[in-house]
């Protein structure tokens, strides 16, 4: 067999044996029977006919022949697992600190749909070309999207600094399309920007958490800290609508700002493992663990995002106001490949600390406030540019009943017996 068929069956043994940095060829045993290698072998064969004999040498070429059989293979397993080569394992790895090379975008996605812009990132490649919350990509470079997972369609949106693509877009009514020429640009994701922390009728908090990335914790304790000096002393919101998750582990860190030292944050089961990973908040200098919280949720609220607030709920720590969350439950783990790539891959579902699967299920609020479909895409374009108000002026701008609902259950101004009996009301009424 060729250098080629080698590389792969080397580069598919890895990824069967583990979900850590790749070790070297395993001897053969009763968990990789022959039958394993054998099958490997044939598909490399396939791979070495089709770059020999395939009538457009363009189309082929190993690299682009393996790309294309490892994507089919991880995109038949679930949405969210995938194949990164090593360009792309290298731009995704700086997104998941927060930083990438993009134009600045978060987008949802169904099965056989067009991805669903659902936030446009201030000051991004997307925001300076006019794109907005609520328009759907259809085609990336002449390329359809539908069939595709939303991880590959996202994969095809970034790439190296100033490279070019262009979007062809439906319009949120789905009566109109145009196309769009972007350059990709460094994207620096802050999580928590400074618009996005203010009081509310002088003494209520609120914060809007767009995504959770390395920086989140910190953005986020900065943020508490200001928003206390500034007079916060009857509750806080806490605005999660329309963030697509993101890191974990900064996720978690995050929570551990409200709750005590300790406290089971998620848990997650594993195919091979009879043990269940626990994950615990940890300590810190600021605490905020009486302050009466209400957490803003809706249909696109997913993953880490929908951790956090499944863990400060379970813990009594807070209320969800709005809709049903995503429904993203999914551990995801990174196995680099010998060739620099990476396979991202479920190794395992998230639980709530009371035990609740997120995934395919969602968190439902404990105050559902539903938006018909024009109302919640002009909310969704408001929050990026005015977040936690109410009532905003403009001819476009709408009420944010989700935002009232949320007011509505902090304790009572001016009444601090009576606001004391109803901040331990709200906590104790938490499921």
């Amino acid at each position: 067999m060729k250098r080629f068929g080698l590389f792969f069956i080397s580069c598919l043994a890895a990824a069967l044996t583990g979900c850590t940095s790749p070790n070297p060829l395993p001897e053969q045993s009763a968990a990789h029977p022959a039958s394993t290698y054998e099958q490997a072998g044939m598909l490399a064969q396939v791979v070495e006919f089709l770059n020999s004999h395939y009538v457009d040498e363009n189309k082929v070429g190993y690299d682009r022949l393996l790309t294309a059989a490892l994507r089919g293979m991880m995109r038949e397993l679930d949405p969210y697992s995938g194949y990164e080569p090593p360009a792309e394992f290298t731009v995704n790895e700086e997104s998941r600190t927060g930083e990438q090379s993009g134009i600045g975008i978060d987008a949802v996605k169904v099965k056989n749909a067009p991805a669903l812009i659902t936030a446009v990132i201030p000051g991004g490649p997307a925001d300076k070309a006019g794109v907005l919350p609520g328009e759907q990509i259809f085609r990336i470079d002449g390329r359809p999207v539908e069939a595709l997972p939303l991880e590959e369609c996202m994969d095809l949106l970034r790439g190296p600094e100033g490279s070019e693509l262009e979007l062809e877009l439906l319009a949120s009514d789905g009566k109109s399309s145009r196309s769009v020429k972007l350059r990709r640009e460094k994207v620096v994701r802050s999580s928590v920007p400074p618009e996005a922390a203010h009081l509310l009728d002088g003494d209520i908090g609120y914060l809007r958490i767009s995504s959770f990335n390395a920086h989140t914790p910190g953005e986020g304790e900065k943020a508490l800290q200001s928003l206390r000096s500034a007079g916060m002393s009857r509750g806080l919101v806490i605005d999660l609508r329309n963030n697509p998750g993101g890191l974990v582990d900064g996720a978690a860190k995050t929570a551990s700002l409200f709750l005590p030292a300790g406290s089971v944050i998620f848990s997650a089961k594993h195919r091979n493992s009879p043990e269940v990973e626990v994950v615990r908040s940890v300590a810190g200098e600021l605490r905020e663990e009486t302050l009466p919280v209400v957490i803003l949720t809706n249909a696109y609220t997913a993953s880490a995002a929908e951790l956090f607030a499944g863990a400060l709920r379970d813990h009594n720590r807070a209320k969800l106001v709005g809709a049903k969350t995503f429904g993203k439950g999914t551990l995801l783990r990174i196995l680099p490949l010998a060739n620099g790539g990476a396979l991202r891959f479920a190794a395992g579902r998230y639980l709530t600390p009371s035990g609740r699967a997120i995934e395919g299920n969602g968190l439902a609020p404990d105050v559902p406030v539903e938006l018909d479909l024009p109302t919640q895409w002009k909310l969704n374009a408001q929050l990026m540019s005015r977040p936690g108000v109410v009532q905003p002026d403009g001819k476009d701008a709408v009420r944010d009943t989700q935002l009232e609902a949320a007011l509505k259950l902090l304790p009572a101004r001016n009444d601090a017996p009576n606001a004391t009996r109803q901040s331990e009301t709200l906590r104790r009424s938490c499921p």
